[in-house]
């Protein structure tokens, strides 16, 4: 198991929106996650458009890191139209992912807040047919093809992991990217997490500590140690998988987010 970069602390955020220079803010990146100990930086799109950076433009000496790709925010999946710009997201990301030699490309399901039940059914009809393509492909382009566990029924396509894991076993090429604190947040226990997800065809872990019982922004996305999970349990259960990797996103200062990194490293 390796841990790779995803959030890169408030206080180089606020030194990087300062850089004039392209190549200057890349090296920037490059040097944070070398500084933390990192083995891989997970890249999300929209955080790095913040930085004036466009993922077309990652320089060549980033191979030297492992690299993934983490397609976030919200998006609707319910007519034609949202089909064929999500399409066109993922063979963008694609060439993003094959350019630079990435190992991963992970989504998020599909944002259903405020739509009928009708509509959730094309939605769900939709997203099948794009995971059926583009799973397919990524085992082509040796690339895994992985599905984050966002499984809030109120916001997100499945409603729990029981959903989640019935669409995921439809797919046996679709990897699972496992988001500990939003599920642990949601009340699922460390127990739980392992008894859904542990024999399936897990590829990767969004780690931050979380809170239960509390509201989602003070709960989740925590430096280790400031909640409640018990990464050690799970950590020594998920790093038997080949080739894991755990991205750390954490909103938090960028000391929290070294001592994170140190004290993940130091549980095995």
């Amino acid at each position: 198991m390796y841990f790779s970069m995803d959030d890169i602390g408030f206080e180089n955020i606020e030194k990087i929106k300062l850089m004039q220079n392209e190549s200057m803010r890349w090296e920037f990146i490059y040097e944070i996650a070398k500084g933390y100990g990192f083995d891989g930086i997970h890249f999300t799109p929209s955080l790095y458009n913040e930085f004036g950076l466009d993922l077309h433009n990652i320089p060549k000496y980033f191979e030297n890191l492992k690299l993934t790709l983490h397609l976030g925010g919200l998006y609707k999946l319910t007519t034609d139209k949202d089909y064929e710009a999500f399409d066109n997201y993922l063979c963008d990301s694609f060439e993003i992912a094959m350019k630079r030699k990435m190992h991963d490309i992970s989504i998020h399901p599909p944002y259903v807040y405020g739509i009928s039940s009708n509509e959730r059914k094309m939605c769900l009809c939709f997203f099948d047919k794009a995971i059926s393509k583009w799973a397919k492909k990524a085992i082509k382009s040796n690339i895994s093809f992985t599905l984050e566990t966002h499984v809030s029924g109120e916001f997100f396509l499945f409603s729990g992991l029981e959903e989640f894991i019935i669409f995921a076993d439809k797919h046996p090429d679709l990897g699972i990217l496992i988001d500990l604190s939003h599920n642990y947040f949601d009340n699922y226990s460390e127990e739980a997490i392992i008894k859904f997800l542990g024999s399936r065809n897990v590829k990767a872990l969004h780690i931050s500590d979380a809170l239960q019982n509390v509201d989602f922004k003070k709960g989740t996305h925590l430096a280790v140690g400031e909640g409640t999970i018990d990464f050690k349990r799970l950590l020594m259960y998920f790093s038997k998988i080949p080739d894991i990797f755990g991205a750390l996103e954490i909103k938090a200062e960028n000391k929290k987010i070294q001592s994170s990194l140190n004290r993940l490293k130091n549980m095995f």
